[in-house]
């Protein structure tokens, strides 16, 4: 056997493949890597905007109206980074984002830098109607930037983004193209328009706008939040929801009784509160009751207690679990049978109208 042992070792790997191939041996594939766990975090403890479909502007669902503006402390962020790398092996990357505006965080930058200390991949979300000193972030190598628009006039813009102002957004991009159009990580950031029955006249209208800047443009389908709506989407329309084409009922009625018990926000997403609660899923209410604190549980612990939960076992018995992920784990005809229900194919609203 030591004989053998020494001749494998003997043998230059590039002999072994010829002699593989000859006789007809393949290798087995490698496994694909392990998708990276994503930690979305909110930092501070409300936003600026009061959008239609988002629970912060709702009164019953929202934690934040009418109170003062709190942030993380960076020593509490440093902590959550700490553990969350050796809970994921160092495979997870962080958004500073969920329900609320990063960029009203004072030490957004101090924040950032934490998680690239510790080899964290790190991301930012914004509605840039807040007037951010973007030089700032031009010393870090972002995973995304994220901006989210669904308007290119004011009267449009409103429908969606309440409270909201169109010009400070296009101002905004103006500025961050001329202080950040050398940044590494500029090509990563993602102007993603939200699309509703309403708005789809002014898709082609921001697209060129960003083309001109060098900014990358993705339109989505805009959907109802928080999951409380989304139960109530598969009965009828909760009000004020009725400009938003992808529904919950109109999945359900493409989907029929076809069901799935994956779902990547609970498998491989962990939302954080200001203090470092977790919740079941990303697409919970801020004002719902947290199922414990990330750093006083371990991670197999909250992850029972996410899977286990009463709302995880309600959403994916009721297939909520395919229409917030839009089908994209589903089977192929499952995906089809969804992008048919859509009255709006997303690319051909890139163009004008002939």
């Amino acid at each position: 056997m030591a004989i053998t042992a020494s001749l494998k070792q003997a043998v230059p790997a590039s002999v072994k493949h010829k002699i593989k191939d000859w006789i007809g041996i393949k290798d087995a594939p490698s496994p694909p890597p392990k998708k990276p766990v994503e930690y979305w975090i909110d930092v501070v403890s409300g936003c600026n905007l009061r959008c239609t479909a988002c629970p912060v502007g709702m009164p019953e669902f929202s934690n934040s109206i009418g109170q003062s503006l709190q942030e993380m402390e960076p020593d509490l962020f440093e902590q959550i980074c700490i553990k969350a790398k050796q809970d994921t092996e160092g495979n997870l990357r962080i958004g500073l984002y969920n329900w609320t505006e990063p960029t009203l965080h004072s030490r957004l930058d101090q924040l950032i830098a934490i998680a690239l200390k510790h080899e964290i991949p790190c991301g930012i979300s914004s509605n840039l109607n807040h007037d951010y000193d973007w030089t700032k972030l031009k010393p870090f190598k972002l995973w995304n930037f994220t901006i989210t628009v669904s308007g290119f006039t004011q009267k449009t813009y409103a429908i969606n983004h309440k409270g909201g102002r169109i010009e400070p957004v296009l101002a905004n991009l103006i500025r961050i193209s001329e202080t950040l159009s050398d940044w590494e990580s500029y090509k990563d950031i993602d102007v993603r328009y939200l699309v509703h029955r309403d708005n789809k006249h002014e898709v082609h209208l921001f697209k060129h706008f960003c083309d001109k800047l060098g900014l990358k443009f993705t339109p989505y389908h805009a959907y109802y939040m928080p999951i409380d709506r989304m139960f109530e989407g598969l009965d009828g329309i909760p009000d004020g929801f009725d400009y938003i084409e992808y529904s919950p009922q109109m999945v359900s009625q493409a989907i029929g009784s076809h069901r799935s018990q994956r779902c990547f926000m609970r498998d491989s997403q962990v939302t954080l509160d200001m203090e470092g609660n977790y919740s079941v899923c990303c697409v919970e209410s801020p004002s719902s009751p947290r199922l414990g604190n990330y750093l006083e549980d371990s991670y197999s612990d909250m992850q029972k207690k996410r899977v286990s939960s009463e709302l995880c076992a309600k959403c994916t018995n009721k297939g909520i679990n395919i229409f917030a992920t839009y089908g994209y784990e589903e089977p192929v005809e499952i995906q089809e049978a969804i992008k048919n229900t859509l009255g709006t194919d997303l690319n051909s609203l890139l163009t004008p109208a002939q």
